[in-house]
């Protein structure tokens, strides 16, 4: 259990507030095969698709109905087109959710494509965004497993990194925390760009146009993302992200704080990023519901090919 503390506390307070309501079961994956294995009429995971691989066989063995929301690997494309005002919202939008919901939260960017026309200004306007943080620019790690895949990835890049860790701004090992960063032009095969991050931190990538930022995102070796974000005030190259990347979702000028809170949309994975629908809306009930169909005769028994012919019309 990664969060004993707060597992203890979130049972504590349901059984307080919502007893008979809200059951909360504390344990390891021996406590989910138990409850899996107890049979239920729908079945959420949130996580990982490692971890969402074993728990759908589990599921398979009751044939329990699945949703899944898993990793993100969430791209975001900055394209050319943007005015300054719409690059700094675009950079503020993506930095806060990397700080503020320290990386660990499975709708932020998880890296970001950045039209070779505006790269050098997004650099510039991301270091100028992060300097801005001072001491926020320090972000806790929800554990030590995270922290040291973090600090790992970080080696492993080895690439230029901005605004530079150094002076007070590094990794403290005691504390957990990493000062947020991004880091620029990272291989393909690093492990920054083949598996999800999770964390404070954000390679960047340059790229021609929107053509080979869709190529990029439609070939990644994690699958289809969560959500694919695309910041752009030319509606041509927004309708061609748009039609053209597959993902679960898709963001054209907008963070996910106003798609997961609209009631209209329907957010869930796609492959590796999960599947059905979660959160609200018409979907979600959907998702959740069982669609039984009921038949009721008018008057009488409803006759068929077997039963007789209906009686004739009066």
């Amino acid at each position: 259990m990664q969060v004993p503390n707060v597992s203890a506390l979130f049972r504590r307070l349901c059984q307080q507030y919502l007893d008979g309501y809200v059951w909360v079961e504390e344990g390891d994956k021996d406590a989910v095969h138990r409850l899996i294995d107890e049979g239920a009429d729908h079945l959420v995971f949130t996580g990982g698709g490692e971890i969402a691989k074993h728990v759908a066989a589990r599921c398979a063995w009751t044939l329990t109905p699945m949703t899944l929301e898993l990793g993100g690997k969430s791209p975001v494309f900055f394209d050319k087109s943007l005015d300054a005002s719409m690059l700094d919202a675009g950079i503020r939008e993506t930095l806060e959710l990397k700080v503020y919901k320290t990386g660990q939260f499975c709708c932020a960017h998880d890296y970001a494509l950045v039209h070779e026309g505006i790269y050098d200004a997004f650099c510039t306007k991301f270091v100028a965004a992060v300097e801005a943080l001072g001491d926020k620019r320090h972000v806790a790690l929800i554990g030590r497993r995270q922290y040291d895949a973090l600090k790992d990835k970080i080696a492993d890049a080895a690439v230029e990194c901005i605004p530079p860790m150094e002076g007070s701004f590094v990794p403290d090992d005691t504390a957990m925390t990493v000062p947020f960063s991004g880091f620029l032009q990272p291989a393909m095969t690093s492990k920054f760009l083949t598996g999800e991050i999770f964390a404070p931190a954000l390679p960047i990538l340059k790229v021609h146009d929107h053509h080979e930022a869709i190529n990029i995102i439609n070939n990644m070796v994690t699958g289809k993302p969560l959500i694919a974000y695309c910041y752009s005030q030319d509606a041509a190259v927004a309708e061609a992200f748009a039609s053209s990347v597959s993902a679960g979702n898709i963001a054209v000028n907008s963070g996910p704080q106003r798609m997961i809170s609209n009631f209209n949309c329907a957010i869930g994975g796609i492959g590796p990023s999960g599947m059905g629908a979660s959160f609200w809306g018409r979907e979600a009930m959907r998702e959740f519901s069982n669609r039984k169909h009921v038949i009721h005769a008018k008057s009488g028994f409803a006759k068929s090919y077997f039963s007789g012919p209906p009686p004739a019309p009066a």
